[in-house]
């Protein structure tokens, strides 16, 4: 059964209009171009990253930078790496000496230089806080002071905890022993004198469970108020699997058997035990050879998807046998992103690939382009390259080329 995969840029995929601005390239090297066409920013980068909170990293001679959606140039490439930007404008940035938080708007850095240990931010949402090493301990900075909490790091480790309720904390580590820190001014909500620190849940309601010895246990609510929450458990209620409850559901799947003399059966079987059952089938005859693309139950409208070839021609049909693409390519390929929620059967004909919607079966881009080489979730497009080896964005809904100079 074969189909081809994206590569994981992100798992959820929202079908709307693709959102701009989109890097291009020319004669190798990157630039930045909007919805009409207009160059942003002309190719001179190695690489242009996905834009977050309206930046993006972009590599010249293995150096890191920052642009803007205007196409300006936020930070020079000077770094060996950099973090994307966060929403107070601070960044993670790396140099031949360590780590360092930097203001994305003026290219300078926060404070001073740290070790080569990757500074991990807060996920405190009010504020620019960072879990740093210096000097082999730990501690709190504040990027919007440019000061260590309480002027010191006094650590082993200091890390975030895992639910949002607790954002505003973080367990520290000192010696053998844990404890808990406000990360907005350093104090100690917890002094470093347990022997375990975890978040438990009572229902969907998360506390901290703080360990002293082989029996003694202390819970507190996320404003750190002693609690009293009677049973626990290590996750939230909602994601625990209800009782009786199949994991795996996807049971059912398509199997082509070939039978001789063009001959074939589709057959929908239940392997999820070793006395599988099967299901429905149907014979298809008169193809040289028929090729497992795709079973989607749930889909009301294509839910098989199998590739026919026919007098030396290519299509798709159903198990049924109906006909959903014609007889006209030299091949198709169906491809899905990791957990299918955008997919397309890649056309090819005369050296050319094009596209077809798997969900409308409908052609998004006849076969003119050289290759289709990714799926951009942000974007809500396609990664793909011309026959002239220029590469850039299209729209996946409405198959659009964002290439300055590409006429379709």
């Amino acid at each position: 059964m074969k189909t081809a995969y994206f590569l994981p840029v992100l798992l959820l995929s929202a079908w709307c209009k693709a959102q701009g601005p989109y890097p291009y390239t020319e004669k190798g090297k990157w630039g930045l171009t909007d919805k009409n066409k207009s160059v942003l920013l002309k190719p001179q980068f190695d690489s242009i990253d996905v834009f977050r909170n309206g930046y993006a990293r972009v590599e010249s001679s293995k150096k890191i930078g920052l642009i803007n959606t205007n196409g300006a140039i936020m930070v020079a490439p000077s770094y060996t790496n950099i973090t994307n930007a966060f929403q107070d404008f601070t960044a993670i940035a790396r140099n031949i000496k360590g780590y360092q938080i930097i203001d994305i708007r003026n290219d300078k850095p926060i404070g001073g230089l740290f070790t080569d240990l990757l500074p991990e931010r807060s996920s405190y949402s009010k504020g620019s806080y960072y879990f740093v090493n210096k000097d082999g301990k730990m501690g709190i900075f504040d990027a919007q002071s440019g000061k260590m909490q309480n002027g010191k790091a006094p650590y082993n480790q200091v890390t975030g905890f895992n639910d949002p309720a607790l954002e505003q904390f973080a367990l520290i580590t000192m010696g053998d022993t844990y404890g808990v820190v406000d990360v907005t001014s350093g104090r100690e909500i917890l002094k470093p004198e347990y022997d375990e620190i975890e978040e438990v849940y009572s229902g969907n309601t998360v506390y901290v469970a703080a360990k002293k010895g082989d029996d003694k246990v202390f819970y507190y609510d996320a404003s750190f108020r002693t609690a009293s929450p009677g049973n626990v458990q290590d996750k939230p209620a909602s994601a625990m699997p209800a009782e009786g409850e199949v994991l795996n559901k996807k049971a059912k799947d398509m199997y082509i058997y070939k039978l001789g003399n063009d001959k074939w059966r589709a057959v929908l079987e239940n392997r999820e035990t070793n006395k599988y059952k099967g299901l429905d089938s149907t014979d298809l005859n008169g193809y040289t050879q028929l090729e497992y693309l795709s079973y989607y139950p749930n889909d009301k409208n294509f839910p098989s998807k199998i590739k026919a070839v026919k007098d030396g021609k290519t299509g798709v049909i159903d198990m049924s046998g109906k006909v959903l693409l014609p007889f006209i390519y030299d091949d198709v390929l169906f491809r899905e992103d990791m957990v299918g929620r955008y997919a397309f059967i890649e056309t090819y004909l005369d050296g050319k690939k094009g596209v077809v919607v798997a969900a409308t079966m409908k052609e998004l881009k006849k076969p003119v382009l050289k290759a289709i080489l990714d799926e951009d979730h942000d974007r809500n497009a396609l990664l793909i390259e011309m026959p002239n080896g220029q590469k850039g964005y299209m729209d996946k809904n409405t198959g659009e080329i964002f290439i300055p100079g590409v006429k379709e």
